[in-house]
C-alpha cells in the first residue's frame, strides 16, 4: 500500500530527532538507577517487622491528629487502609520488601508519568511543527487526502508510544531479573476491601497495569493530537498541552468531592488506581465506567482534530 509510505515518513521524522533516543534512554537509566539503589539498601529492610510497626504507629497518631482537626475523609481511608494492610502482613509473615523481577515491575509502574510526559511532547509537536516551519504545504501538495495524511500522524505517534511502553516493560524485566532473579510467578500482594485483606497475584496486577497504562497513554495521545492541530505553533501547542494535562489533575484534586466530577476528562484517567477499587479520592468510579468516558472522550478529540484538519487553509 503506498499509504504506507506516509506513516513509513512519519516514523523517520520521530526517530530522526535526538530527543526522541533521549526520550527512551532517560527512562531506562531511571530503572537501572532504582535497581542499584534497592539492592545497595537492601540489608535495611532486615528487620521489616518492626519496620512496619514503626509505620503503623505513625499513621495511627496521624490518623489521630486529623480526626482531631477533621482533614479529609479521602485520606483517613488511606491511613486505615495501610494500617491494616501492614498489621495483616506483620501477622501472616508476609515481606513487602521481597524482591522479585514482578515486584520491581510493580514498583516501577509510576514511570508511566514520565512516559506520559514524553508522549505530550511528541503528540503536540507533530501536526503544529508542520505548520511551524511550513513543511505542510509540502505534504498537501503528495496525492493523499488529508485523512490519510492526519491518520498517518495519529498512528505514528501512538506506535511512538507504544514502542515506548515496550521499552519500559521490557527494561524492568530484564533489570529486575538480573537484580533479583527471574522467579517469583508466585508471589502475592495484600489489597484491603472493606475491611478484609486479600491476597492477590503480583503477576495478574503486572499485566492489568500495562494494558490500562497504554490505554492512558493513547488517551493523553488524543488529546495532545487535537491540541497540536488546533495551534500551528509548535512551542505554544506543547506549552498549551502541558499546561491543559497539570490544571486538568489539580482542578480534579480540589473538586474531587463534586459529584459530577466523574464524568470529567481528568477524574477518570488514573485506571491503574482502580484495579483493586482502592481509589480514595472519588466515589463512584470503576474500570468498565472511567474506561467508557476515556472512550467516549478520546472519539470527540479525534473528531474535532479531522475536522479542523480538513478545513484549515494553508496559505501559499
Amino acid at each position: 500500500m503506498k499509504w504506507l509510505s506516509l506513516l513509513t515518513n512519519e516514523w523517520i521524522k520521530i526517530f530522526s530527532r535526538m530527543r526522541t533516543w533521549f526520550f527512551l534512554a532517560i527512562p531506562v537509566l531511571i530503572i537501572i538507577g532504582v535497581a542499584v539503589y534497592d539492592k545497595v539498601t537492601e540489608e535495611e529492610h532486615q528487620n521489616w517487622k518492626q519496620e512496619l510497626q514503626v509505620q503503623i504507629d505513625n499513621d495511627k497518631k496521624e490518623l489521630a491528629e486529623m480526626k482531631k482537626d477533621d482533614s479529609p475523609e479521602s485520606y483517613s481511608k488511606y491511613l486505615e487502609s495501610n494500617i491494616a494492610q501492614n498489621e495483616y502482613m506483620i501477622k501472616n509473615n508476609i515481606s513487602p520488601y521481597e524482591g522479585t523481577t514482578w515486584q520491581f515491575m510493580k514498583d516501577m509502574a509510576p514511570i508511566s508519568s514520565l512516559i506520559g510526559l514524553f508522549v505530550i511532547v511528541v503528540a503536540s509537536d507533530i501536526v503544529s511543527n508542520e505548520f511551524s516551519k511550513g513543511t505542510i504545504k509540502m505534504l498537501l501538495i503528495r496525492p493523499y487526502s488529508r485523512w490519510k495524511i492526519l491518520l498517518s500522524k495519529l498512528l505514528a505517534t501512538l506506535g511512538f508510544a507504544f514502542v515506548m511502553w515496550l521499552v519500559v516493560i521490557a527494561a524492568s524485566w530484564l533489570v529486575g531479573g538480573l537484580a533479583y532473579g527471574f522467579g517469583g510467578m508466585d508471589q502475592t500482594y495484600i489489597v484491603e476491601s472493606g475491611g478484609q485483606m486479600n491476597e492477590k497475584s503480583i503477576v495478574e496486577y503486572v499485566f492489568t497495569n500495562i494494558g490500562l497504562e497504554f490505554i492512558e497513554l493513547a488517551v493523553v495521545v488524543a488529546l495532545c493530537f487535537m491540541i497540536s492541530t488546533l495551534f500551528m505553533s509548535n512551542s505554544v501547542a506543547i506549552g498549551v498541552a502541558m499546561f491543559t494535562m497539570f490544571a486538568g489533575n489539580a482542578i480534579v484534586a480540589l473538586l474531587a468531592s463534586k459529584k459530577w466530577i466523574i464524568y470529567t476528562l481528568f477524574a477518570n484517567m488514573d485506571l491503574t488506581s482502580l484495579i483493586d477499587n482502592q481509589n480514595q479520592m472519588i466515589d463512584g468510579l470503576s474500570l468498565p465506567f472511567s474506561i467508557s468516558m476515556l472512550a467516549v472522550y478520546s472519539a470527540i478529540f479525534l473528531a474535532i482534530t479531522f475536522v479542523i484538519f480538513q478545513k484549515r487553509d494553508v496559505k501559499a
